[in-house]
Order: structure tokens, then C-alpha cells, then sequence
């Protein structure tokens, strides 16, 4: 959680000095598809559906068979525009730069006719220096969005073998650095999206640029000494600027005070001691303090510039040790094993700017009012927004963090390293600041898939492309991204057990789809349990009032088209039907009769998983369930449905973890 004294918080994590000011560039944008004549209003951040449908072009993709209707969308070029002014004394500035939080995803910068940049991926920021392109009066900039399918087929070209792409009949998936939810998913439609997604700014410097500060813990018994380290990123004050001073508040009282030390110098560390008693906690093990730290830059008692960021004082470790049951998937948190309820989370919209950080963060009240402390941010969606932290930090919400690597990756193209391990750095920089962090996971399932799911065979992959697939696949995984995440607790992928087999209950954490993808019964998951549970689940329908926002009326029955078209597992309605047969003995006739038992199954099933994992405690050490919630309206594993509303899974949920909440040791699996 950071708070910046000047500007917009978060932008690229900078503290903003008083020579520095950031203008938002949200007003006044347009779009047309290139190469047309006719201009219409855009809102940014947005996405080009959105803008779309704004203005009447195309229909609502949530509503009937739609979703087909807007596939061409992607297939054409957008452009954005906007105009801004600057005045002569804004040209004095040092430094002006433009920064693009987020662009999704293929992009070409123009700014006053001069092209400046391409883009080719969704999840980082990109800072462009423009100072010298720009002028007294009105400047312009316009960014082109490309068909990221035509651009990930340049990219497989290159590549030269065929990736695993499960969900994607194009098959660039997982040569395109762009959330693969978007390619479409067991719980999403396809729908490739463009746009300024992020905020955009433009940041004016003056001779003392932006700063943040690198900050390490060293304990001594019950008190901590903090160093903090400025890291400048622009405009470092020189040698000869004497009257600076640091000043450092710590819970708004004084903490250190030293005078400005020439760059390079040791002596521009700040250290100082503080209370660490207090310590942070996941929610049910104590409370989550949180601490303010705050660093001043100041001459003749002016505030210069300043950074603030808060602290919580917590050690997290994820204990992999071998036992006498095999190998052991638990985390410890101020050396203190603690048994994990929680979920996985999706992105929640297809097209996110709508949602918008409200969003993000109202999933945190549901994961804080339903009794969890840990949550899985998967990675076929986007890395979440500082509003998102900030509530894990506040609620006592760990995170499970994947990095965004749903697919398989060409691992060996060197541009497609390049902008992976920035992007990477720029999240886990982000990231690791917050006392919620827990876990980096490299990637989600691709070890099983490989294994298991018969790949190599759909895919052509034998001989030479299997082994060059597979070696790229490993470095990357198991050597690039744990260097890019060190020294925060990393694994490569999630599970690193596969169900079916006695062997993968024993050691790491397991994904269980025995219910659901397999035909087992809900019985099954007291014979299923791994050392640590981070999948399993089962789907049911939003209430029907919901789906009639969606569904017209005449197809609101068991069995029609719309109905069924909402339906993205490859499953269909199969197992929901069996399960309401099985558990509840009876076959329903209406549609209402038909939804209102599909979540009372789907809530037995849940109450029956994490009673069965709490029962092999401590041999199980933790329970995520598959999933909190949903990006577009349907049937879906979801336990709070698109539109924020609890299904009656989610009161069973919250049950049985009050139950693990409470403390008692549960009764031992025979």
C-alpha cells in the first residue's frame, strides 16, 4: 500500500517530488477503426467492446448467442487519439514522459505525427520520453491496436513449432503476452479485446526526478532495524545540492533525519529501529497491523518530494520438506503453521476496465466475510491491481500469486523473453512489497498437461520439437522466473501433483478433478485428499433472474439453445444433472426447480471437500476451492455469481471454514 504526496498513486511505484507533476490523460479520446473517416468519444481507461457498444455499434457480447456475433472485432485495427496543451513553462521541465500503465496488447505510438513506440504485451507499464517531440500548445497522441492473432501468428512463425493451446483454435495463445481468459476458457466465451486498459499519465520532472525506496528488514530479538535505500529514477540530485535532508516518519512520529550524501555514496542509506512486536497476521491467527513509512526529501523545511508505503512485520515460508508421508506443502507465517481455507480467483469482467478496482476489491469482502486467508490469483487472467493488495494487506488475505503464464511459452525467443521478464519484474517488484504475499507460482498446470493430457500426440510434438519445447519449457520456468522472483518463495507451477494416483496425495499440492471432470461422487474427496488441495470444485447456475438479463425470454427453459450456449465446459451439463440425481434423488421439470438444485449440490459438494481436507489435518495443510467468482454470466464453479451476488455455496463455504476457524482439532480420517 503506497500513497504518493503529488500525483496519481501507483504510477509505476515512483514517489512524486514537487518538481514532478502527473497529468492524467483520461479526457478527450476518440477511437475509430483505422483507415475510417468517422471519429467517436472513448473512454479511457477502456477497452474497444466496450467503446463499442457504447455508441451502438455492436451488441451487448453478455447477451444471447452475441458473443459469436463480435468475433470480427479483434480481426480489424482501432485507433485512439487525444490532444492535450502545454505551455511554455511546462516545456521547461527537464523531463517529460508519457506512461501507459497498461495496453492491451499489440500497439503503435504516435505522439505530434512521430512514431515512438510499439508495444507488444498487455500485463506491463511502457514509459516513453517525449520532451523532445513536444510543443507550446496542442500536442497530440494517437495509439493503434493491431489483431493480436495475426501478431501471435508472426511470433509461432518464428518460434517454429506448435504450442499446446487447449482453449484457442488459432493457436497464438501462448505466443501472445495478453490474458488467456481472453482466448476464450471452461467458464468465458473468446473474446479478444484491445484498448488503454490502464491509466495513462504524462509525467513533467524537474532537475529531481522520482524516486522509491528498496527497504530490508533485519531483526534483532523483538526489534527490527530498517535500511532504506533510495532507488532514483530520473533527476538524481547532484553532488553539489547541499540543504537536502532525508526524513523519515514512522507511524506518524519522527524516525531519522540525515543530510543529502553525494550519489553512490553508503551514506545515503537511512536505517533506523523500530518495535516489531506487533506483528502481522493472516485473518483468524491475530490481527493484520499495519505500519506507516513514510521518507521526506526536504530543503530549508520544505517538503520536496516524499514516498509512503505500508509495512507489516511477518515471515512467510512454504515448508516442501520431506516426510515420513511424503513431501510436505505447508505455509508457516511468524514460524507458525496455519491450515489455509481460501479460493481461487478469476478476473472479474471479460472486459476489465467496466469493473474497474471497486470490483477487485468487493471480492476481498467476500473472501474476508467468508472466513478465508488465502487466496489463489490464477494465472490465466491479469495481475490485480494496488486497490486489490491493499485489501489482501488490510484483511488479512494471503495471496497466492501465479505469474500470468496459463500456456505453454516459447521460451527460447528472445523477444518474447524480454518483455515476459520485464514484465515479471515490474509485478514482483509491485507485489513483494505487501505483507499478503505468500506465493510466486510459475505457471498453472502445464507440468500435468504435459504429462498427462496427451499433448505431445495432439500436437505433433515428438523428437527434436519435443525436446526443444520441453527444454525451453524448464529453463524458463524452473530457472528464468525463479531468478526473476528471487528472494520471494517461488514455485514452477501449481499442481505439482497429479490426481489419480496415490503417489500425487502425498506429495505437493494437488488440483483434484476426480468430481467434475472425472464421474466420481462427491464421496470421492474423502479418498482424494493432498497434502495441500488448491483446486477442486463444482459448477452450478446464477439464479434465474440474473440469467434473464441475458437469455431472452422465450429460451429461458431446460434445454434451449441460449441455455446451453451459456454452458463452456466441455462437460455440458452432464455431472450437475448426475450429482442432482445422486444426492438429491429427484430430476427436476422447470428451469427455476433445475437452478435451485444445481446450487444445492454444488454447496454439498464444497461442505463435503473441506470437511475432508480439515479432517486429514496436518497431513493436509490446505483448502482452495475452484472458484470465487466469475467473469461473465453462466453455469460456472463460481460460489459468488458476475454480478456479485452469493450463491448458497458460498453460506456452506463460509460454514465450514468458521468451523476450521474455531480451532478445534478436527477428528482423524480413519
Amino acid at each position: 500500500m503506497r500513497r504518493f504526496s503529488v500525483g496519481v498513486g501507483g504510477l509505476l511505484h515512483l514517489a512524486v517530488l514537487a518538481q514532478v507533476e502527473t497529468r492524467t490523460l483520461d479526457q478527450g479520446w476518440e477511437f475509430r477503426e483505422k483507415g475510417t473517416g468517422n471519429w467517436f468519444a472513448a473512454d479511457v481507461p477502456g477497452v474497444i467492446h466496450t467503446d463499442l457498444i457504447r455508441h451502438g455499434l455492436i451488441p451487448d457480447p453478455y447477451v444471447a448467442f452475441n458473443a459469436d456475433s463480435v468475433q470480427w472485432v479483434h480481426e480489424r485495427n482501432w485507433t485512439y487519439r487525444t490532444a492535450f496543451h502545454l505551455s511554455s513553462a511546462d516545456l521547461e521541465a527537464k523531463d517529460i514522459d508519457l506512461v501507459f500503465e497498461g495496453l492491451d496488447t499489440y500497439a503503435d505510438i504516435v505522439v505530434n505525427g512521430n512514431w515512438v513506440m510499439r508495444t507488444d504485451n498487455m500485463f506491463r507499464s511502457w514509459e516513453i520520453g517525449t520532451k523532445h517531440l513536444l510543443r507550446t500548445g496542442t500536442n497530440t497522441v494517437e495509439v493503434t491496436f493491431r489483431d493480436p492473432v495475426v501478431e501471435g501468428q508472426k511470433v509461432k512463425d518464428r518460434y517454429g513449432v506448435a504450442l499446446p493451446a487447449d482453449s484457442d483454435p488459432s493457436g497464438v495463445a501462448p505466443f501472445v503476452r495478453k490474458a488467456a481468459y481472453q482466448f476464450g476458457w471452461d467458464f468465458a466465451p473468446r473474446m479478444l479485446t484491445c484498448g488503454i486498459w490502464r491509466p495513462v499519465h504524462l509525467r513533467l520532472s524537474g532537475e529531481v526526478g522520482p524516486f522509491d525506496m528498496k527497504v530490508e528488514e533485519h531483526w534483532s530479538g523483538k526489534e527490527v532495524d530498517l535500511e532504506l535505500r533510495p532507488r532514483w529514477k530520473k533527476g538524481q540530485p547532484s553532488s553539489g545540492d547541499e540543504g537536502l535532508e532525508w526524513v523519515v516518519w514512522w507511524d506518524g512520529e519522527e524516525a531519522a533525519r540525515r543530510r543529502w550524501s553525494r550519489p553512490g555514496s553508503e551514506n545515503q542509506t537511512l536505517s533506523f529501529r523500530v518495535d516489531g512486536s506487533g506483528r502481522w497476521w493472516p485473518k483468524g491467527s491475530g490481527p493484520s497491523i499495519i505500519h506507516q513509512l513514510r521518507v521526506e526529501v526536504i530543503r530549508n523545511g520544505i517538503v520536496l518530494c516524499s514516498w509512503e508505503r505500508s509495512i507489516g512485520f511477518r515471515k512467510v515460508e512454504l515448508d516442501q520438506a520431506e516426510d515420513e508421508r511424503g513431501k510436505a506443502f505447508r505455509f508457516l507465517v511468524n514460524e507458525q503453521p496455519i491450515f489455509m481455507r481460501g479460493c481461487n480467483l478469476v478476473p472479474p469482467d471479460m472486459f476489465l476496465p467496466r469493473a474497474g478496482d471497486s470490483a477487485w476489491v468487493a471480492l476481498v469482502k467476500h473472501m474476508s466475510d467468508g472466513h478465508m486467508n488465502m487466496v489463489r490469483v490464477w494465472s490465466g487472467g491479469v495481475y490485480p491491481p494496488e486497490a486489490f493488495f491493499n485489501a489482501c494487506d488490510t484483511a488479512g488475505i494471503l495471496v497466492w500469486q501465479d505469474l500470468m503464464f496459463g500456456n505453454m511459452v516459447p521460451g527460447s525467443d528472445s523477444a518474447f523473453l524480454a518483455t515476459s521478464l520485464t514484465e515479471v519484474a515490474e509485478h514482483v517488484d509491485r507485489i513483494s512489497e505487501h505483507p499478503s504475499l505468500a506465493l510466486f507460482c510459475g505457471n498453472n498446470e502445464l507440468d500435468v498437461a504435459w504429462y498427462n493430457w496427451g499433448w505431445q500426440d495432439r500436437y505433433g510434438l515428438h523428437g527434436a520439437d519435443s525436446s526443444k519445447v520441453w527444454d525451453d519449457h524448464n529453463s524458463f520456468f524452473h530457472e528464468r522466473l525463479r531468478l526473476a522472483t528471487s528472494p520471494w518463495t517461488y514455485t514452477h507451477t501449481s499442481p505439482l501433483s497429479n490426481w489419480g494416483n496415490a503417489e500425487g496425495l502425498r506429495n505437493g499440492d494437488l488440483h483434484y478433478w476426480g468430481v467434475w471432470h472425472g464421474d466420481s461422487t462427491f464421496a470421492s474427496f474423502a479418498g482424494n485428499v493432498g497434502r495441500f488441495v488448491s483446486e477442486y470444485g463444482f459448477q452450478s447456475y446464477p439464479d434465474s433472474s440474473h440469467l434473464a438479463r441475458y437469455i431472452p425470454p422465450e429460451q429461458l427453459h431446460i434445454g434451449s439453445p441460449a441455455l446451453s450456449y451459456r454452458q463452456r465446459s466441455y462437460r455440458t451439463d452432464r455431472p450437475i444433472w448426475d450429482a442432482i440425481r445422486h444426492e438429491l434423488g429427484m430430476v427436476p421439470t422447470s428451469l427455476g426447480g433445475f437452478i435451485s438444485a444445481s446450487q444445492q449440490v454444488q454447496a454439498k459438494a464444497y461442505e463435503r471437500a473441506i470437511t475432508e481436507h480439515w479432517k486429514a489435518w496436518p497431513a493436509c495443510m490446505g483448502t482452495l476451492l475452484w472458484q470465487l467468482n466469475e467473469p461473465w454470466p453462466g453455469p460456472s464453479w463460481s460460489i459468488v455469481d458476475h454480478r456479485g451476488s452469493r450463491k448458497p455455496a458460498y453460506f456452506s463455504v463460509k460454514e465450514a471454514y468458521r468451523t476450521i476457524l474455531g480451532g478445534t482439532a478436527p477428528q482423524k480420517a480413519p
